[in-house]
């Protein structure tokens, strides 16, 4: 239990496992908080961070009980994320948590689950509008059989791959604004974990797209399905998608709810709605 006063003051690297833990055990007690403690170490040690505007809340006693911090999504915006332990939210630590955010200059983008009132009336009083909408969607662990495409090799990635991914990802979201796509700088590190799954489709040796995720448990967190533009709807996503899938085990992944395409695609799949997000921004002159 929380005994003294809660300070808010800049985040350190050395934070980051407490950092994680406070937003597992926060999420569990609010499933409206964003699932971003298997991304933060990711974020904080690549240059997508702005470190000096992240902002932790800790209690006498050492420990965190809340974060604030930014992303960055392309050259001019940021997402920004923010959690307070739900004991102590309407006492000021939301909007000090993220000052370093408001004081970047930056536009900023958040993500609010549509049935989380208090937090849309938080963003609103920031100055924060709805632009848009994500899914979460969820898929429970059935038979699924691998496609075969004699054209198409399917194989896990190695490090080796650095180059092709980091070419891949920035070439596949070139002007995809609802997307959080892994930047080349980040390439790297999807192999420094036991946890990661990457899977990369080429053909006659040359790339066409990958998969990225984490497992969660018994629960696979796909990040992305990047395929290029000159190879889309050719059936690459859908035979990477069934690849992973094959081995059984569930399956979250968001998508944005404008992107009737890649909808299609999990519908097919058995993919089911989980929860709804709202985008909001907050856009500078």
């Amino acid at each position: 239990m929380l005994l003294g006063v809660v300070t808010v003051r800049p985040f350190d690297l050395n934070d980051l496992e407490a950092a994680a833990r406070f937003c597992e055990a926060a999420r569990a007690l609010d499933a409206s908080i964003e699932p971003f403690a298997q991304r933060l170490g990711v974020l904080a040690t690549g240059t997508r961070a702005p470190l000096e505007a992240w902002r932790v809340a800790e209690g006498e006693d050492g420990a965190l009980y809340g974060i604030g911090f930014l992303a960055a999504r392309n050259g001019t915006t940021f997402d920004v994320y923010s959690a307070v332990q739900p004991a102590l939210r309407r006492q000021g630590l939301g909007r000090a948590l993220c000052e370093g955010a408001l004081d970047s200059g930056a536009g900023l983008r958040a993500r609010v689950r549509d049935d989380a009132v208090a937090v849309r009336a938080f963003l609103k009083a920031l100055g924060f509008s709805e632009t848009g909408a994500q899914l979460a969607l969820q898929w429970r662990a059935r038979g699924v059989a691998a496609i075969e495409m004699p054209a198409l090799r399917l194989r896990r990635a190695l490090p080796k791959d650095e180059p092709v991914l980091q070419r891949l990802s920035r070439e596949a979201w070139t002007g995809a604004p609802d997307t959080f796509a892994t930047r080349p700088d980040e390439i790297a590190q999807l192999f420094g974990d036991d946890d990661r799954v990457v899977w990369l489709a080429e053909s006659e040796g040359k790339p066409m797209a990958y998969l990225s995720g984490v497992r969660l448990g018994k629960i696979l967190g796909i990040e992305e399905v990047a395929v290029l533009p000159a190879y889309r709807r050719m059936g690459i996503g859908r035979a990477l998608l069934a690849r992973v899938l094959s081995s059984g085990q569930g399956a979250v992944l968001s998508v944005a709810e404008s992107n009737k395409p890649a909808r299609a695609l999990y519908r097919s799949f058995g993919f089911t709605l989980s929860a709804r997000r709202l985008i909001y921004e907050l856009k500078r002159s």
